[in-house]
């Protein structure tokens, strides 16, 4: 987007100059034949004034006086009462000849006709002159505009960036995206949506990690009611033999429907958070790793981990790399030297998280960081279904998330 603004605004600054440059060249031509007419006028009344002189001396205005006074780039004709035209070119004159298709002026001289004329090739030549810093200017002005241009656009394009960063981490099934503060609409009006969009999975993850818990409450005491009675009566010596063979049907009734009610809850639990999102344990693993050994480097900390258990269980990488984000946020913070993250996939299909650092640091001011992360984590951790134990990285903490 950024370099599309950037060419964009550069060929509508180059389209501009290119529509001032022509009316530039239109005014400029008419002006220079004004001027030149004006010259030509000044001219051919000083060499009649010239040639009324000869004429009153007794001298003959002939070829030789003509070729004195004509310009280099002019040609002069004097049309005597009688007798032929005498004409002088100058060595650089490159008209047709003819007075009505060149720019000249006349005067009256005795009782002939004295006519300067000069070729409109005059005009293109004094335009021409000014072609090349004018193409230089055009250069400058462009790479002007593309510097202008390219900053405007990385302004315009940074809030859109950002917005596509945190579309993306929604869509990985992250609800904390960091949205950009912008004054232009459209901007805002997609921040708003996705941050409206966030809020809802979000709610909706909560209710149902609610239903989960309300189901298996609801379900499972009053079968666990059912059985014991069922049990109680299979156990009676004052119950008919066909009562307790009915009950012990009824039992393995109650089991079944036990097995299903938890099942059905466990579905529930483990449901993907955003279709299609997930990654394999081994690549979301990989991510998260490259990502923090680069932001530990630059802190001094060695940083290493490892997936281990049953790499090949897809989960949906968003809450994943939320909890180890606040995980190892807490670890910067609060933890020193070796930094140690493990990645288990477990049979069930839950995935454990073990982080170690190997001392703890010094206590620093506040400065505007939010101190508890691992309470953030736990938070989050619990609305998936799960659990967080440990209080500090350097005694290790320990995540236990549902498989999502």
């Amino acid at each position: 987007m950024r370099e599309r603004l950037t060419i964009a605004f550069v060929l509508l600054t180059v389209t501009l100059l290119l529509g001032a440059g022509v009316v530039r060249s239109l005014v400029l031509r008419d002006l220079i034949r004004e001027q030149e007419s004006a010259h030509l006028h000044q001219e051919v009344v000083l060499v009649a004034a010239m040639a009324d002189d000869r004429l009153a001396s007794g001298v003959a205005v002939n070829d030789e006086f003509l070729r004195s006074v004509v310009g280099q780039q002019a040609r002069i004709e004097y049309d005597p009462p009688h007798g032929e035209s005498v004409v002088a070119r100058g060595a650089e004159y490159a008209g047709s000849g003819d007075p009505a298709d060149d720019m000249s002026a006349s005067a009256a001289v005795g009782a002939g006709k004295l006519t300067i004329s000069q070729s409109d090739d005059v005009i293109a030549d004094i335009i021409s002159r000014d072609l090349v810093p004018l193409l230089a200017l055009f250069v400058l002005v462009a790479l002007v505009a593309g510097v202008v241009g390219f900053v405007i656009a990385s302004a315009l394009s940074a809030p859109f960036q950002r917005l596509a960063v945190a579309a993306g981490n929604l869509g990985r099934g992250r609800f904390d995206l960091e949205l950009p503060r912008t004054r232009i609409p459209e901007a805002r009006a997609i921040s708003t949506a996705l941050r409206t969009s966030a809020h809802q999975l979000e709610e909706r993850l909560q209710r149902e990690r609610d239903f989960a818990e309300h189901a298996s409450h609801v379900l499972k005491t009053p079968l666990t009611g059912l059985r014991l009675e069922l049990e109680d009566l299979t156990l009676r010596d004052d119950v008919p033999p066909d009562v307790k063979e009915a009950a012990t049907r009824s039992l393995a009734a109650v089991d079944e429907v036990s097995t299903v009610a938890g099942e059905l809850v466990e579905i529930s639990r483990q449901g993907a958070l955003v279709a299609g999102s997930e990654l394999p344990l081994a690549d979301l693993a990989t991510q998260i790793a490259q990502r923090w050994a680069d932001r530990l480097a630059g802190h001094g900390r060695t940083f290493t981990a490892a997936a281990e258990g049953d790499i090949t269980i897809t989960y949906t990488p968003g809450p994943v790399e939320h909890v180890t984000d606040l995980l190892l946020a807490d670890v910067v913070r609060r933890g020193s030297g070796a930094v140690r993250l493990v990645f288990q996939g477990e049979e069930g299909g839950q995935l454990r998280i073990r982080l170690t650092a190997a001392g703890r640091s010094k206590p620093r001011r506040d400065d505007g960081e939010p101190q508890d992360r691992i309470a953030q984590a736990r938070s989050v951790v619990e609305a998936l279904g799960g659990r967080v134990t440990g209080d500090h990285p350097a005694d290790g903490v320990d995540v236990l998330l549902p498989r999502r």
